[in-house]
């Protein structure tokens, strides 16, 4: 038999087939066992509870026992059972006819004839705390027997580790890696890669490390001081150590058993954990020396919001970051327009010892006051799609289970109901302190800015042999997907020849100002091709050998989803040739991709100063707000003898996605790179016309023929 649970819950109490009738006793309600109104049949191990909630199917295997009792007044469930339901004796009345008066009861009346037959019990123990889905008053959380501790949150963590201490295994950080897990792997060290991305990005300026670099290559650019203002069982520290081992790592935590299992149970580690309050988290300035040292990042994930005052935790962080330092916090923060009385909320901080339930919009207030601003603000729940793949899109019923009367598995069902209620979100923030790294971004330009790899001839070695074809790709599936005749579905390029032919032949007048000279005109493909072939041939044939590769940079690779459009992922990544092929895109849609840099061009701090071989763009910088900051973002992340490729529109319809705002002639392309140390390889016009077929089936907004400008640059 089986059955699944469409809405509701239920309490199924299942035997071993084993077990004789005689063992079981005479047949009982469900509902009687967990009302302690009839007795359990002493198993022993062959008796089994369990709780089935919504969107749950249970399976009976042939000759099990089983008793079930709904716990909602109102479920419904599809199940199976096999044979003839005359070979069982249900000891079921017979179906009557509802009679009138029963559809017109109050509700009060149906929870009384609910109570009588036994599928609810009017008790305060399973009152509105089980069976629906209103707040427990505190008299009915202590007739629950929840464990509270008045506040004290090293008691509540010491409790919970001396629960939970024979789950941990020191040499596996996942089981000691206790905040919530996000993703289909269920993993519970996203976070991590998270904070070292936004380090990387916003402290260093640069990408983060890539699955395969050599730790042990790394130079010391990459040392930083980093600060885990929350350290719990020392998880973050110990991926930490593991995954930046240059990096020099200190956390704090409030709670005696969880600095006794760090400073015990770990492996041997080199970084420091000290045991200190809220109130004061880097220790006293006064009397402890190491209190005062200054550190270039500091994260907090599910800390944050234990602190008894919020905006004296974030100027104590932001006092001891240095200029250009961050701070990552990744927790609850309430939703905007939800009031902090809200009583699901107030329980919310009473049992998680949530003592700063605050909005993201409250921490960037409190941050402006201490010298650092809010620069990112991720929702991670959206994101990582907790409420479905966590949640199951439901919230649960507030009550123990298994035994766990730990207030903290009372707040854990609170938060939960919050988060699917949309009263809370999960998100990371990244807090930036003004002001500039000036030694070590010193250092770090020296290091990183090297020039692309070039062929030597003196060398035994020979060049690189490579071809890249002029050809456009559809951008969807692996290899670039599908090629493609033309631009797009109303426009075919490579007509500027035509037109120029075609003008001179049959001109009337000629205006000196207006015209263009005909090596201005040429195909666009044929311009990048080419050049980025000449370029892929002075590398040598060897290339990366002991290098690390390097990286094609395309700009806006993806498309604005946001505005309609379907993204693509690899529609250039044929002319990254022997390079890695990159995105970089506002659009929030490509925080999905692991080769994607999320930011806007015009200020792109996350993009790593001279770390692309190649930067490049296809009808996008004409949706840039200041494209001269575009321009500056170009120039600083091109190595020195990369090429830079641009092509944007000259003469175009207005196209919105999501904005739509300059226009550039040749003249114009060429002094904002000119102007930025580049020099100009080739620069010219591309004009596209409709096929006739698309004239005669399509009309709208499109231009008939449209002017597109061209660029190719190398950085000197």
């Amino acid at each position: 038999a089986w059955l699944g649970e469409v809405s509701g819950s239920r309490v199924w109490y299942l035997a071993h087939p084993s077990a004789s009738k005689r063992d079981i006793g005479p047949k009982v309600n469900g509902c009687d066992y967990l009302f302690e109104r009839a007795t359990l049949p002493a198993l022993g191990g062959k008796m089994q509870m369990c709780l089935q909630e919504a969107g749950e199917a249970v399976y009976l295997p042939k000759g099990w026992w089983h008793a079930t009792c709904a716990l909602n007044e109102w479920t419904v469930g599809i199940g199976g059972q096999g044979g003839s339901p005359a070979n069982y004796e249900q000891g079921f009345d017979d179906v009557v006819r509802v009679h009138e008066s029963f559809a017109t009861k109050s509700k009060d009346e149906e929870r009384e004839n609910l109570v009588s037959c036994g599928v609810l019990k009017d008790t305060t123990k399973y009152n509105a705390a089980v069976l629906s889905n209103n707040v427990p008053s505190k008299q009915s959380q202590e007739n629950d027997e929840w464990k509270w501790f008045d506040g004290d949150l090293n008691e509540y963590y010491n409790k919970l580790e001396r629960d939970e201490h024979a789950k941990r295994k020191p040499d596996v950080i996942t089981s000691y890696a206790v905040h919530r897990w996000m993703g289909p792997e269920r993993s519970t060290l996203v976070h991590y890669g998270l904070i070292q991305s936004a380090i990387h990005e916003v402290v260093l300026g640069q990408l983060p490390p890539r699955p395969g670099d050599h730790r042990d290559q790394m130079d010391d650019t990459r040392k930083l001081h980093v600060f885990d203002a929350g350290c719990g069982l020392g998880a973050g520290l110990m991926w930490f150590e593991q995954n930046e081992p240059s990096w020099d790592l200190v956390g704090h935590t409030i709670s005696e058993d969880q600095h006794k299992w760090i400073s015990e149970d770990l492996p041997k580690h080199r970084f420091e954990a000290r045991l200190h309050t809220y109130d004061e988290p880097f220790g006293n300035l006064d009397k402890d020396s190491a209190a005062i040292a200054k550190y270039d990042a500091v994260y907090s994930i599910e800390a944050s919001i234990h602190s008894p005052n919020l905006e004296k935790s974030i100027k104590a962080w932001s006092d001891a970051l240095n200029p250009g330092g961050a701070i990552i916090i990744i927790d609850d923060f309430l939703s905007v327009g939800v009031p902090r009385e809200d009583p699901d909320v107030d329980l919310f901080a009473k049992s998680w010892l949530a003592s700063s339930v605050h909005t993201t919009a409250d921490v960037a207030s409190f941050a402006q006051k201490y010298g650092t601003e809010l620069v990112r603000d991720r929702d991670l729940g959206s994101e990582y799609q907790i409420i479905k793949l966590n949640y199951r899109n439901k919230a649960p019923e507030l009550r123990d289970e298994h035994g766990r009367a730990h207030q903290g598995w009372l707040g854990s069902k609170v938060r939960q109901r919050l988060t699917v209620q949309g009263k809370i979100t999960y998100r990371m923030i990244v807090l930036k302190k003004k002001g500039e790294m000036t030694d070590f971004k010193r250092k770090m330009t020296k290091s990183t800015c090297d020039a692309v790899p070039v062929h030597s001839k003196a060398s035994n070695s020979e060049a690189m042999s490579i071809t890249i074809d002029p050809v456009l790709m559809s951008g969807k599936g692996g290899g670039g997907g599908e090629k493609m005749a033309c631009i797009s579905g109303w426009y075919c390029c490579d007509k500027g020849g035509e037109y120029f032919d075609d003008l001179e032949a049959n001109r009337t007048d000629r205006t000196r100002f207006l015209q263009l000279p005909k090596k201005l005109f040429g195909h666009y493909l044929t311009s990048f091709s080419k050049h980025l072939t000449d370029f892929y041939r002075t590398f040598p044939n060897d290339y990366p050998g002991k290098l690390q590769k390097g990286i094609f940079l395309d700009i806006g690779g993806t498309g604005s989803v946001a505005s309609g459009m379907q993204q693509v992922t690899s529609k250039f990544s044929h002319f990254a040739g022997p390079l890695d092929y990159w995105v970089l895109d506002s659009d929030q849609g490509a925080k999905k991709l692991t080769n994607a840099i999320v930011c806007d061009i015009d200020n792109c701090p996350e993009a790593q100063t001279c770390g692309y071989d190649v930067t490049f763009s296809h009808t996008v910088l004409e949706h840039a707000a200041r494209p001269w900051e575009a321009f500056d973002t170009i120039a600083r992340i091109t190595k020195k003898g990369g090429l830079t490729l641009h092509l944007v529109p000259w003469s175009y319809q207005y196209h919105a996605t999501p904005d739509d705002n300059y226009r550039f002639s040749h003249t114009a392309l060429t002094s904002l790179l000119e102007d930025r140390g580049f020099e100009i390889l080739d620069v010219g016009y591309d004009l596209c016309t409709q096929p006739d077929d698309v004239q005669r089936k399509k009309k709208d907004e499109h231009f008939k023929e449209i002017w597109l400008t061209y660029v190719v640059g190398r950085k000197l």
